[in-house]
């Protein structure tokens, strides 16, 4: 294992994502190291990890179904207080697990949306980048949770600001035709938006493979694009 995970490590620094999947083609139970090395978000390594989980999980839909809803499990426990440890990127991996087919994993989503209100408002960033990635596939699964959604756009942290705005662009039209967003909701999150416009506040994301400064008021001008 210690050899796997300094390849694995070795193959995500040079973003050769295919590479690490094949290795969890392989031998399945390689996943549990790849899930230790998204932890680090702080690295470039650990952000190309959490997208790798997403890979694999989509290879291992037909086939192993049962260990990504045991993975899924895990992340969720490391949330806990009960688990006595911090969960780091637990929102980011379960996003893109979920995203592999969200309505086999749906009932994992109130899961994730439920940690946003946790004490720990770290993992804030995280359920948004999760429901962003349930949004894109599934845009009914997470549109209901406008409450967060709203909530984020006001959010003293530039980063759930920005993952607020992404989330907003990726739903914003499914919620305006469907009836889980009204007209009122609607004008709430344009005038949020609007108002972001002048906020200077910036975040570090990992956007594309590689890390990126935005400008929330940036962010805020092409998110209104989309609305109006």
């Amino acid at each position: 294992m210690p050899d796997t995970k300094k390849t694995m490590r070795t193959f995500l620094e040079k973003n050769e994502l295919v590479q690490v999947v094949a290795l969890i083609r392989d031998e399945r139970r390689h996943l549990s190291a790849l899930v230790r090395l998204a932890y680090d978000k702080e690295t470039l390594a650990g952000w190309r990890a959490i997208r790798a989980i997403g890979m694999a999980a989509r290879e291992m839909l037909a086939t192993d179904l049962d260990a990504l809803r045991e993975t899924c499990r895990k992340l969720i426990w490391s949330l806990s207080d009960e688990s006595g440890g911090i969960g780091w990127s637990a929102p980011e991996i379960l996003g893109e697990i979920v995203s592999a087919d969200p309505k086999r994993f749906k009932d994992f989503i109130p899961l994730i949306a439920s940690v946003y209100e946790i004490e720990e408002d770290v993992f804030r960033g995280g359920v948004l980048y999760a429901l962003g990635r349930i949004a894109g596939p599934a845009p009914e699964l997470a549109a209901p949770y406008q409450k967060i959604v709203i909530a984020s756009l006001s959010d003293r942290d530039p980063l759930v600001k920005v993952r607020g705005l992404e989330l907003v662009g990726l739903l914003w039209s499914y919620g305006k035709r469907s009836s889980v967003w009204g007209r009122e909701y609607g004008e709430r999150i344009i005038t949020a938006v609007q108002n972001l416009r002048i906020d200077k506040g910036e975040a570090w994301i990992y956007r594309g493979d590689n890390f990126t400064s935005v400008s929330v008021g940036e962010e805020a001008h092409s998110c209104l694009n989309k609305l109006i």
